[in-house]
């Protein structure tokens, strides 16, 4: 840009010389005409004015001293008569001075200006960040830094003038910017809008990297949750795999017999499928449970949810002497939700609710499942327990990472559940209870119709 402007400097030079003499001497013509009765030697300012920001301080003194002698020999040719001979000397003196003052002034103010821009430039250049202005309408580029060809190249990224702030993936180079526009006003008064694009590669990679870290640690925590429900998910196929077995001898031994009802084989046979489908579903639900798989978010009936973590808990509950008891909303509303996470969400509150009331005495061992819709329009599921409740010191700890109460335990549990509440746009919080035990509580959004 700047061996551009001293080359068109250089060729136009010239011209702009034999224009300040002649507009010089255009106003000395017009100063003797009009017999210096409206006194035009303020307008030799004009090519001193423009001779000095063109060229600089030197030409501008030069043409300082043309100016003053084309006024001093235009007054001669007048003959204006002074009182006294040196008078026209020293007003001669008097306008040398003020045109080179003036001169060399505006060569300062120039000088300085140009150092302001020069500052800003070289803050602009020195950015880690890509900057560029666009005109507003064709896109053409009027300014990029150091930066920006760094980045882009040449073609800046396709632009949206309603959007202040987006992200843009460079596919080419696998970076990622966040770029950042605003409208100005150009120096030709044109409407342009100022970018600027800051790399975020890095932070892109950290919540990618943060985000497959999350889904190992729930991938980890469904595995530890389906180990630990080995023996009830044994016991639970335990039940229909020894009824297939019965229905099935019933009918080996009524066709080794010879003595067999048709009717009577075909119930049997028909009741040892229904036991082979209650296996094959127990089996699906833990498959689904520990499959990993992106979040798919429907419509989901809170209620029917919360009722097969029931009944996926009842034989350790009955185990641990637990009563359980659901508290279901009869009219709620569909809830947006991922139903295996939602599932998996309930089952972890229900394990740490079972956990903490060990210590609670035999017969008075409690956990309610509750379903409702707050106040502000969303689906609630709280899970209330009698157990020994959350001590006042450890409240602000509960959903740190790592943090846990049990030797056993990981501490990633409750970290999970709010992660994935939080992907459902809900919120996951906990309260002691006035008597004794807690109550952990989350919201989930109503599906949109």
């Amino acid at each position: 840009m700047t061996k551009l402007y001293i080359h068109s400097q250089r060729r136009t030079g010239p011209r702009w010389l034999v224009f300040c003499l002649a507009l010089s001497i255009a106003i000395a013509v017009c100063d003797y005409t009009t017999g210096y009765e409206l006194s035009l030697s303020i307008l030799y300012l004009a090519p001193v004015f423009i001779a000095t920001w063109i060229f600089g301080r030197n030409t501008g003194v030069l043409m300082s001293v043309i100016a003053a002698t084309v006024w001093f020999v235009s007054d001669l040719l007048m003959g204006h008569v002074y009182s006294h001979p040196f008078y026209h000397f020293w007003e001669v003196i008097i306008k040398l001075a003020t045109f080179a003052i003036f001169a060399v002034m505006l060569a300062k103010l120039k000088t300085a200006l140009g150092h302001a821009d020069e500052r800003f430039v070289t803050v602009l250049e020195g950015l880690n960040a890509a900057v560029y202005v666009a005109d507003a309408g064709t896109g053409e580029l009027l300014y990029t830094n150091e930066q920006f060809g760094k980045a882009f190249g040449t073609s800046a990224p396709p632009q949206n003038e309603r959007e202040n702030e987006r992200e843009y993936q460079d596919i080419a180079h696998k970076r990622w910017y966040l770029i950042r526009s605003r409208a100005i006003r150009w120096v030709d008064e044109r409407m342009v809008r100022l970018h600027i694009a800051t790399d975020v590669t890095d932070r892109k990679q950290a919540e990618e990297l943060s985000r497959q870290q999350q889904e190992k640690l729930q991938m980890t925590a469904r595995l530890i949750t389906v180990g630990e429900m080995a023996s009830t998910l044994a016991h639970e196929l335990n039940q229909p795999l020894a009824a297939i077995a019965n229905y099935n001898m019933g009918c080996v031994r009524r066709l080794r017999a010879g003595g067999w009802d048709a009717q009577e084989l075909l119930t049997a046979m028909e009741k040892s499928s229904a036991q082979a489908e209650r296996a094959g579903r127990i089996i699906q639900r833990v498959r689904e449970f520990v499959r990993k798989r992106e979040p798919d978010f429907a419509a989901c009936d809170v209620n029917v949810i919360i009722a097969g973590v029931a009944t996926l808990i009842e034989t350790e509950a009955e185990k641990s002497g637990i009563k359980v008891g659901l508290d279901l909303a009869p009219a709620s509303p569909p809830a947006r939700a991922d139903k295996v996470m939602i599932e998996q969400v309930i089952l972890n509150l229900v394990r740490n609710a079972i956990e903490a009331m060990r210590e609670t005495a035999q017969g008075k061992r409690e956990l309610t499942i509750r379903s409702a819709v707050d106040t502000a329009g969303t689906v609630e599921i709280a899970v209330v327990d009698n157990g020994r409740g959350i001590p006042a010191q450890l409240e602000d700890n509960l959903f740190t990472p790592f943090f846990t109460t049990t030797p056993q335990g990981m501490g990633m549990g409750l970290q999970i559940c709010r992660s994935i509440i939080e992907i459902h746009d809900g919120r996951l919080w906990a309260n002691r209870n006035p008597v004794s035990g807690s109550t952990f509580h989350f919201t989930l959004p109503v599906a949109q119709t």
